[in-house]
């Protein structure tokens, strides 16, 4: 059977990246465009089924709903998953309706955000069946029912709606437990060369090398798509990707999409290992928590090829991180260190900032503004604190209230609190670059790398950009 598996074109005023903030998706910069490498999970598990495969990316070829749909339609497939973020959801929606009515096949949607709402996907016919939670064993299990011509109703981990209206989710599907179970990605059937990340001159790929973040916080997506508990590859499996990867489709730069990278530091040490005794010619970056690093860690991180570290400060107030934030940042002095070990280490540094947290005072965000420019990381990004549904902050701010998810990009404050109105948040996001990239001594090292530099620039001009 012919399967297409889709990443729908982004909203036309910004680029959207549906795989980050777990699947809910994010606004991001032009120049970064990952490839969707959920999609290519899925692909490897339908052509070790027996199934013709393809995955179309709408944002890789620069094309726009039209455009989409022209190219899905020259397929011809039986049966097509689209992908879904929140804030394109309309937008995929339309493009989803569009393809039952022109192609007359079912269509599937998978994403956090329609796991979470998925009700209101039905509401104008759009699709056939939502896929909830992690998709891989979803989608086959569709593919046989579609391959033996039988109904797609019944499918665990799925939600559908009867003639009469009436939603039924079927039961949940338990998280793959062994991960190393599932093939590596099917990259053959990805166009390599189209991706990129701000920055790299050479093209992109990302890996997922575990899944599930036992910190719990209360914005995070990250738990709700893949659970708290950690599971994880071993690292031989995923060394085998990375020789794939290098050797077959002659990639070197290596974006690891886990949510928190070096959960477990043997099992880091060892990927390094491999990646040394395999003699990968690597440039790799990942995400991780502060309290997470040490030393002799990031000594062979650095070894192996890592460049650069995305680390999630989030805020510098102590009630803040306790409430919101796993307490992950709880030793200001270790934060430090681990920041100057990098730096001597040669490994750039991200830190990840959030503001408008419900309690949050003006006063707290200069906490977390103060803290970032003693750290200094190379990098920072502040974002407005975004409660996406199934998250405990959005049970607490929202309930059961439908919002504008269109609005979800990341930086749109949403709304204010107490203390802030979503324009005071969004004020204080702008100040908090201003401050953080105008020092002096900050503008010197900037325009070192004018390309970067102006890329940035761009993208401040850019972040607060909304749907029309």
């Amino acid at each position: 059977m012919k399967i297409a598996l889709v990443n729908p074109p982004s909203p036309p005023e910004f680029r959207v990246s549906r795989g980050l903030m777990g699947g809910f998706g994010m606004a991001v910069n032009p120049e970064l465009l990952y490839p969707p490498i959920e999609l290519a999970h899925i692909a490897s598990v339908l052509e070790a089924d027996g199934h013709e495969v393809s995955i179309h990316d709408s944002d890789a070829l620069e094309l726009d709903a039209d455009g989409a749909l022209a190219a899905i339609t020259a397929l011809e497939p039986d049966l097509v998953c689209m992908d879904s973020s929140s804030t394109s959801l309309d937008c995929d929606l339309l493009l989803s309706r569009r393809i039952r009515e022109g192609l007359s096949v079912p269509v599937a949607m998978l994403g956090s955000q329609v796991t979470y709402t998925p009700g209101e996907i039905f509401e104008g016919d759009n699709v056939d069946v939502v896929v909830r939670g992690e998709p891989e064993l979803t989608v086959r299990d569709l593919a046989r029912r579609r391959s033996a011509g039988e109904s797609l109703q019944g499918v665990a981990g799925t939600t559908w709606q009867r003639a009469d209206g009436e939603i039924v989710h079927e039961a949940e599907r338990e998280k793959i437990g062994t991960l190393d179970e599932l093939p590596i990605p099917a990259r053959h059937l990805l166009e390599n060369d189209l991706y990129r990340f701000p920055g790299l001159e050479e093209a992109v790929t990302t890996v997922k090398s575990s899944r599930g973040c036992p910190l719990d916080c209360s914005f995070c997506g990250y738990t709700l798509a893949q659970g708290l508990k950690f599971r994880f590859r071993s690292p031989e499996h995923v060394v085998s990707e990375l020789v794939d990867l290098h050797r077959n489709h002659g990639l070197r730069q290596v974006v690891f999409r886990d949510p928190i990278f070096t959960t477990r530091k043997d099992r880091v040490r060892d990927i390094c290992d491999g990646i040394m005794r395999e003699g990968l010619d690597l440039e790799w970056q990942c995400e991780t928590a502060i309290k997470t690093l040490d030393r002799p860690t990031l000594e062979k991180m650095a070894a192996s090829g890592c460049r650069h570290i995305s680390l999630g400060v989030e805020s510098g107030n102590q009630e803040i991180q306790k409430k919101h934030c796993g307490n992950k940042l709880k030793d200001h002095a270790q934060a430090q260190g681990v920041f100057d070990d990098c730096r001597e280490l040669g490994i750039e540094t991200r830190a990840f900032c959030m503001i408008g947290f419900p309690e949050e005072t003006p006063a707290m965000v200069e906490e977390t503004l103060d803290l970032v420019e003693r750290l200094d990381p190379d990098q920072v990004q502040f974002c407005a604190v975004t409660a996406y549904p199934g998250t405990p902050l959005y049970k607490m701010l929202y309930g059961d209230e439908r919002l504008d998810y269109a609005r979800m990009t990341g930086f749109q404050a949403l709304e204010g609190n107490e203390h802030m109105t979503a324009g005071d948040i969004e004020a204080k996001i702008r100040e908090a670059y201003r401050r953080f990239y105008l020092r002096p001594r900050r503008i010197v090292r900037e325009l070192r790398h004018p390309v970067r530099m102006a890329g940035k620039m761009a993208r401040y001009f850019t972040l607060f950009a909304r749907r029309a």
